[in-house]
């Protein structure tokens, strides 16, 4: 990644309050690169100018850092690895299990675990059914999904695989609805936020299971 592009990952993160040393900067801007790089033959995202990446991908990933109890995490339709990874570098103490039902996704993300050579994360190519079991997939401590847009559909997935006490984030478009609660998750939080360049307003909605 070019120096503007690794500097304006530096100021994203100090702009949301997060710090980030130079080996964590480095496996952020590898996986963009590594991103970019694979996007010209799969796609992966329709963002294709680093800058935007940078901001809409990583940054905007970045944001739930504070946010997330350690333990196990589950990033649902992973995609290109957003949320999941950068919460992975940013967050050593988490396991991150990256989920995608498409195959070259998935086969993308083995591929940057390796470059990267990052331990603590996984990822597994299934889709999602509720069934944790039979899915070969663990109960986790927190799950979130940039991929299932209304909130509703995601909330009943997640229910299935956080354990007693744990979190389920919903990541909002401006105006979809936030229910107070979900079978055994109940709404704990809401809030807003702004990426550092653009100003785009971000919503997000964090649940927990009773325990």
């Amino acid at each position: 990644m070019e120096p503007q592009h690794v500097r304006l990952l530096e100021e994203g993160a100090r702009a949301i309050g997060l710090r980030l040393d130079r080996e964590q900067v480095s496996l952020l801007s590898r996986h963009v690169d590594l991103l970019l790089r694979w996007n010209k033959s799969i796609n992966l995202t329709s963002i294709t100018d680093p800058a935007e990446v940078v901001e809409k991908h990583v940054i905007d990933s970045l944001a739930l850092a504070p946010l997330v109890t350690a333990g196990t995490l589950l990033d649902a339709g992973t995609g290109a690895g957003f949320p999941g990874l950068p919460l992975r570098i940013a967050r050593p103490d988490l396991e991150v299990v990256l989920v995608d039902s498409v195959q070259k996704k998935v086969a993308f993300l083995k591929s940057v675990l390796a470059e990267l050579r990052l331990s603590g994360a996984r990822a597994v190519a299934v889709r999602l059914r509720g069934d944790p079991a039979g899915e070969h997939l663990p109960r986790v401590n927190a799950a979130v999904s940039r991929a299932v847009a209304e909130p509703g559909a995601w909330l009943a997935l997640a229910e299935e695989y956080v354990l007693p006490g744990g979190l389920a984030f919903c990541m909002l478009g401006p105006s979809d609805p936030v229910p107070d609660k979900h079978g055994d998750l109940v709404l704990r939080r809401e809030l807003g936020y702004r990426l550092p360049f653009s100003r785009a307003q971000r919503r997000l909605a964090i649940f927990q299971r009773k325990a």
